[in-house]
C-alpha cells in the first residue's frame, strides 16, 4: 500500500494561497448517465482516489467489484491517517498532485470550496445530484453550500452517548442517566461500590478531531448552540450552555469520575478501555457501538446507546463524504469519475450496494434513509444497538455550526482551549473568551 508523507510545517493560509494560484481548473458540460454497469469508453482511465485509514481491505474488495463492472476505468488507492488526513490532501491539492476522487467531511467542506479544490456535483455530475430526496436532512446540508452539491454520502453518523449496562445493573441502575447531572450521581454510586475507579472516559485529546464534535454535542443536548445562522459566535453569550459543558467536564475530573488521562485518549483508547470494563460511560461516534458489542472485548454484548444527556438530547450529526476533485474535472476524467461515485455512493441495480456493505460488516451509520427498511440492516443493526433509538436520536441531531473556511484552524485553537479548562489551568470563562476572540482574529 503506498502510504502518503506527513506534510511539512506548512499553515492552511500558505496551502490556500498556493491552491488560489495553482488551480487552475476547466469545465465540463456534462456526464451523461451514471449507471453501476459497464459502459463503453473511448480510452482507459485510470482514477486516483484517496481515504483515511479505515478498512481498507473493504475498500480494495469495493474497487476490485467496480473495475469488473468498468474494465475500461482501473483505480488507484492511497490512504494516510485520519489524524493527519487534512493536511496531506491540502499539501497534494496545492502541489498539484491531487487525486480525482476523494473522502472529504462536511467540517471541510467551506474550506475545499472556497479554495476550488472540489466541483459541485450538481454541475459536473447532476444524476448524482439527482439522489439527495433520500438522504438524511443533516447529511445533505453538510454537503451542501451555496445551492450547491459536493458530495454523495460515505457515512453519515451521529455522536452518541452509550454506557455499559451490566454494570449499570450492578450498582442498583434500572435507567441510564437523562441528565448530565444524574450521570455524575451515577458515576460517583459506581466508584464508591467499587465498580469502576473512574466511571466515564470520554476522547479529548487535543490532536483528535473527535474531541471538537464531542464539545458541541455536549452543547447541543442542553440546548446550546455555537454559532448562529450568520456564523456568528455565540457560544460565549450569556446563558449560552459551553461554560457549563466545561465546568461539567473539569468538575468530574476534579471529583476523579471522569479518568485523568482523558486528554491524552483518543478515540481507539476509549473503545479499547470501555471494552475492558475499566470504564461505564462515554460519548463516541455511533459506529464505535458495534465495535464494543460485536468485537473482541472482554465486556462484549454489554453496551448500549441511550439519548444524549440533557434538557434537549441533541447531538452533533455528521456525514463523510465522496468528493470529485477540480482536477478530475481538468484531466477530462470527470465521467469515470462519476461512475465511480455512483457505485460506492449511490446505487448499483437499484441496490446502495456498498453503503449497505459498511452498514452490515462494519457497523458504520449512513445517510440513504431506504436501508433503514432493508431487513438485513434493521436486524444487523439491533444485534448491537437499536434501530429505534437511532432514529429517535437522529431527528434530535443537528450538523456542527460555524463551518467557514477559517473553521479548521479555529478548531485546533478551540481544542487547545477545551483541554485548558477541563484541566482547570485556565476558568471555563475565560477558555470561552479566548475561543471567541480567535474567531474575531479569523474573521
Amino acid at each position: 500500500m503506498e502510504r502518503t508523507v506527513r506534510p511539512g510545517r506548512w499553515t492552511r493560509r500558505d496551502f490556500l494561497r498556493l491552491a488560489g494560484t495553482t488551480a487552475a481548473y476547466g469545465g465540463l458540460s456534462g456526464l451523461g448517465a451514471l449507471a453501476g454497469r459497464a459502459e463503453a469508453q473511448s480510452s482507459p482511465v485510470h482514477l486516483n482516489f484517496m481515504v483515511w485509514s479505515y478498512g481498507i481491505e473493504t475498500i480494495q474488495d469495493n474497487i476490485k467489484s467496480f473495475q469488473q463492472r468498468n474494465p475500461s476505468i482501473t483505480v488507484s488507492l492511497q490512504d494516510t491517517s485520519w489524524f493527519n488526513y487534512h493536511d496531506a490532501m491540502a499539501t497534494k491539492f496545492a502541489s498539484g498532485d491531487a487525486p480525482d476522487v476523494a473522502y472529504s467531511s462536511d467540517h471541510w467542506l467551506r474550506e475545499w470550496v472556497a479554495a476550488d479544490w472540489i466541483a459541485p456535483l450538481d454541475q459536473y455530475a447532476p444524476d448524482l445530484a439527482g439522489a439527495q430526496g433520500e438522504w438524511a436532512p443533516y447529511a445533505r446540508q453538510g454537503m451542501t453550500l451555496g445551492g450547491h452539491l459536493y458530495g454523495l454520502p460515505y457515512y453519515a453518523d451521529l455522536i452518541i452517548f452509550m454506557y455499559n449496562a451490566k454494570t449499570l445493573k450492578q450498582a442498583g441502575f434500572d435507567h441510564p442517566p437523562a441528565t448530565w447531572e444524574e450521570l455524575a450521581a451515577q458515576a460517583k454510586t459506581i466508584k464508591a461500590k467499587g465498580l469502576s475507579q473512574y466511571p466515564i472516559d470520554i476522547p479529548m485529546k487535543k490532536d483528535d478531531p473527535w474531541t471538537i464534535e464531542i464539545f458541541y454535542s455536549m452543547v447541543y443536548s442542553r440546548g446550546g448552540h455555537m454559532f448562529d445562522k450568520a456564523d456568528a459566535p455565540v457560544f460565549n453569550a450569556p446563558g449560552n450552555k459551553a461554560v457549563l459543558a466545561l465546568d461539567w467536564l473539569r468538575d468530574a475530573l476534579r471529583d476523579k469520575i471522569l479518568d485523568p488521562a482523558v486528554l491524552e485518549s483518543a478515540e481507539p483508547d476509549v473503545v479499547k478501555t470501555m471494552g475492558a470494563g475499566q470504564h461505564v460511560y462515554t460519548v463516541l461516534a455511533k459506529y464505535n457501538l458495534a465495535e464494543l458489542n460485536a468485537g473482541q472485548h472482554d465486556q462484549k454484548g454489554n453496551f448500549r446507546m441511550a439519548l444524549m444527556p440533557g434538557d434537549s438530547h441533541s447531538t452533533v450529526g455528521f456525514v463523510r463524504f465522496y468528493a470529485l476533485t477540480k482536477a478530475a474535472v481538468t484531466r477530462h476524467h470527470a465521467e469515470a469519475a462519476g461512475k465511480f461515485l455512483q457505485y460506492f455512493g449511490g446505487k448499483t441495480d437499484g441496490k446502495y450496494l456498498v453503503p449497505q456493505r459498511w452498514a452490515l460488516e462494519k457497523g458504520l451509520g449512513f445517510a440513504q434513509l431506504p436501508l433503514y427498511d432493508d431487513p438485513k440492516i434493521k436486524a444487523a443493526i439491533n444485534a448491537w444497538g437499536n434501530v429505534a433509538l437511532e432514529q429517535q436520536q437522529a431527528k434530535l441531531a443537528a450538523v456542527k455550526e460555524g463551518l467557514t473556511p477559517s473553521w479548521g484552524t479555529w478548531d485546533v485553537y478551540a481544542r487547545e482551549q477545551i483541554g485548558n479548562a477541563v484541566v482547570a489551568s485556565i476558568s471555563s470563562q475565560q477558555a470561552i473568551k479566548n475561543m471567541a476572540a480567535k474567531w474575531a482574529e479569523l474573521k
